[in-house]
């Protein structure tokens, strides 16, 4: 399945230190759908996404639906940090996300309790689990920060969310990163408007 690695330019030029883990051994299954030549196969791998027969087309999308059922569960994954008790929840990825840790560490310094959920997996999205963040009894918002004008997470936030609390956004376009003190600003503000 193509994959598709999304950063941004900053996430992109960056020098730290880091922490290497090992990478456990997975067993995959034999790629004899690879586009490597015949080799031993009796047939040709041709990859292809047009077909002209109604059958074979349909065929095709249940074997797709299939595939990202099973990617869908197996492969979602995120990042929750001191949502257990959060009232106002962070939703970011990318800089914004390592930038709204910090801003996590001022408003719990501050008695404001705040967290960061961060889909490591753009999709699937962990819709799932920031449904049943939703849900819980403490949450009271979520703010949504981005390094975009108009929001290319807001939605699936919205939808994961389903209505069960307010979705504010934070986010600037053009490589302006929300600061630290925006952030801040946005979550003390949001916290009196919903208690």
């Amino acid at each position: 399945n193509p994959v598709m690695v999304v950063c941004d330019g900053l996430i992109g030029q960056m020098m730290e230190p880091i922490e290497w883990h090992p990478v456990p051994k997975r067993n995959l299954p034999p790629k004899d759908w690879a586009a490597c030549g015949r080799r031993d196969r009796d047939h040709h791998n041709v990859i292809n996404s047009l077909y002209m027969d109604p059958e074979e087309c349909d065929r095709h999308n249940l074997h797709l639906e299939e595939k990202y059922a099973q990617i869908q569960a197996n492969e979602t994954r995120w990042e929750a940090v001191h949502c257990d008790d959060a009232e106002i929840v962070i939703t970011a990825y990318g800089t914004p996300a390592r930038i709204a840790l910090t801003a996590l560490e001022t408003l719990r310094a501050e008695g404001i309790k705040v967290g960061l959920f961060r889909p490591i997996t753009l999709w699937p999205f962990p819709e799932k689990a920031l449904h049943e963040l939703a849900g819980a009894a403490h949450v009271r918002a979520f703010l949504d920060v981005e390094m975009s004008s108009s929001g290319q997470m807001l939605d699936d936030v919205r939808l994961a969310v389903e209505g069960q609390k307010p979705v504010h956004y934070l986010g600037h376009a053009g490589g302006v990163m929300p600061t630290v003190e925006e952030m801040v600003e946005s979550v003390k503000r949001l916290e009196k408007e919903v208690k």
